[in-house]
């Protein structure tokens, strides 16, 4: 093997390195969910992203830079109606691998149908003590680490996904899995994706959203145990290519919370909706 060669080898392998140690160290500073992640992911994936067919699946990719910012409306008890999430995007994507602030993913198998990845995500706390008074006296959740399997397949006019992500570090100690069916239109150089879907979690991720153990109850919040939940969501997400590297990206949805987080003391609303934009730049 040349010295060209090697060093080639070791100058991908640092590239990889230094982008896994950027996207944990941004990745903290991030307040969505694991499936607002996952969505963000597939769109960079997907829509952001130019793909590059003779390109080498794995080292052959592109990196990506760039702001997102998000409003989602909040539905636990006393706290503020809305939250403004400002979000860094930095991710290195190729055809079989993406690592960045909106999660890893490796695909393990593919063809021209369907694909297999193995996916690793954060899931940050539900809430803090401090975002209301009412609010004060539970316990805090930790962030979660998890980690699954996720499957796309083309179908009629559009794509099925399904995700599963289970937690790796006794923060929750659940599980989730979501079914999804997207359908792409083009209009000029706006391309839309409208989707809509069902999420379900097991009881002990919907605790760990909106239970309260008896160490948490006082005179005005009830003790609640939170059954397995499941939870329909619809998504739109919207990019126009300003340039050649530099893609405006905007996402709109909405959450329809079932018997299971509305009967919980915590929660005041009975839906959750998010707006996002964003400004990704390829290079």
């Amino acid at each position: 093997m040349s010295f060209y060669r090697v060093s080639n080898l070791v100058g991908n392998g640092l590239i990889l390195l230094g982008t896994g140690l950027c996207a944990s160290a941004l990745m903290l500073f991030i307040s969505t969910s694991a499936n607002a992640q996952q969505g963000t992911r597939d769109i960079l994936r997907e829509e952001v992203n130019p793909k590059q067919d003779e390109a080498d699946p794995w080292l052959g990719g592109v990196w990506q830079f760039g702001a997102y910012g998000q409003v989602e409306s909040n539905p636990y008890r006393g706290a503020d109606s809305v939250d403004l999430d400002p979000l860094p995007l930095l991710a290195y994507d190729a055809d079989r691998l993406h690592i960045g602030t909106d999660g890893i993913s490796v695909t393990a198998w593919q063809n021209e149908f369907a694909s297999l990845d193995v996916l690793g995500a954060l899931r940050m706390e539900p809430f803090e003590n401090g975002d209301s008074d009412y609010l004060r006296g539970m316990n805090e959740r930790d962030m979660a680490y998890e980690a699954g399997i996720g499957f796309t397949s083309r179908l009629w006019r559009g794509e099925v996904g399904a995700y599963y992500l289970t937690d790796l570090n006794d923060a929750h100690d659940g599980h989730e899995l979501d079914l999804t069916y997207t359908i792409p239109m083009d209009l000029q150089n706006v391309t839309f994706d409208w989707g809509g879907g069902v999420r379900w979690q097991s009881d002990k991720l919907a605790n760990y959203h909106v239970g309260v153990s008896g160490s948490e109850v006082r005179s005005d919040r009830a003790a609640y145990d939170a059954d397995a939940a499941f939870i329909p969501h619809l998504d739109v997400s919207v990019t126009y290519p300003i340039t050649e590297s530099i893609v405006l990206l905007g996402t709109g949805g909405v959450e329809l919370l079932p018997d299971s987080y509305t009967d919980s003391p915590l929660i005041d609303d009975d839906y959750v909706y998010s707006i996002g934009l964003g400004l990704v730049y390829n290079f």
